[in-house]
């Protein structure tokens, strides 16, 4: 009796697992294509929106070529911001120590009874020394009564105006917060001066702010 033949595969079934092999590479490919393309898009996204972490530059400067000259654009006028025009201020010219002087319309100063004394330290900073007092009187022509809060008077000598160190001692007293109309008001005051410099002093009456002060000028005792 003969034996039996061996019974094939179907020819179907190697046909089959080749398709679906084919189906699976042509899925992963298309995953692949769809994870890369939005990792691009992710990229160029980022970029575009934060470019200082680029490290690219957002623009580059332009570099002549050919031999041209690559000329600096003309800034706006409007751009520029105006530069205020200085205001000249002039100084009236110191007056003689023994003059009066006018201070504003109306009311004017004057410096009496100038002479040396050796001035007390009394307070912190004071140095007692040579020194000299006088009195500056401040006369109202007005017809109001005129504040006198603001008025500050200094000293300075020699050619360079080295400042004097003010003393309340012997018998300084301030001047008066105003002055009536018609009226005078009087402060007395002591200043530290060296008795070799003496020849060129000069005594300040500080009215207010916005005037002018004004400068006595001459040789004192």
């Amino acid at each position: 009796m003969a034996e039996p033949e061996p019974t094939a595969p179907p020819a179907s079934e190697p046909a089959d697992w080749e398709a679906e092999r084919a189906a699976q590479r042509r899925r992963l490919l298309l995953i692949s294509l769809a994870v890369g393309g939005a990792a691009v898009v992710i990229a160029i996204v980022l970029l575009i929106a934060r470019p200082w972490e680029s490290g690219t530059p957002t623009s580059a400067p332009t570099t002549p070529t050919d031999g041209q000259t690559s000329l600096a654009p003309t800034p706006d006028p409007s751009d520029t911001p105006a530069t205020p025009t200085p205001t000249e201020t002039t100084s009236p010219e110191p007056v003689p120590i023994e003059s009066p002087g006018t201070i504003v319309t109306g009311l004017t100063a004057q410096v009496v009874g100038i002479e040396a004394v050796d001035g007390v330290a009394k307070g912190p900073g004071e140095v007692s020394g040579p020194s000299i007092r006088f009195t500056v009187t401040i006369a109202n022509g007005t017809s109001d009564s005129v504040d006198l809060t603001a008025t500050v008077v200094t000293v300075d000598y020699g050619a360079d105006r080295t400042p004097a160190g003010q003393l309340y001692e012997p018998g300084a007293s301030p001047m008066p917060t105003k002055v009536a109309a018609g009226a005078e008001a009087s402060g007395v005051y002591v200043f530290s001066i060296p008795t070799d410099q003496r020849g060129l002093v000069h005594i300040t009456v500080d009215y207010s702010v916005g005037v002018p002060p004004l400068v006595f000028s001459g040789r004192v005792p």
